[in-house]
């Protein structure tokens, strides 16, 4: 299964929403949003550059998914 660009983005913004959201009630939960945010945007990273993709974030998906959509 594989995502579209758009597709990451809301998941990325739904994530960090909801973690902002939850942090302040419960720091346990805010952790596995921000587990769950590192693992969409190795995914997201991984999907754009199969061939350069590291574990040392050698390519910027921001340039790929801006924060703004139509």
């Amino acid at each position: 299964m594989q995502f579209h660009g758009r597709d990451i983005q809301r998941m990325l913004h739904a994530c960090e929403y909801y973690a902002a959201v939850v942090r302040t009630q419960d720091a346990t939960l805010g952790y596995h949003y921000d587990k769950t945010i590192s693992k969409i945007k190795d995914y997201a990273q991984e999907m754009d550059c199969p061939d350069c993709w590291d574990p040392e974030s050698t390519c910027n998906i921001e340039a790929h998914y801006p924060k703004t959509w139509d």
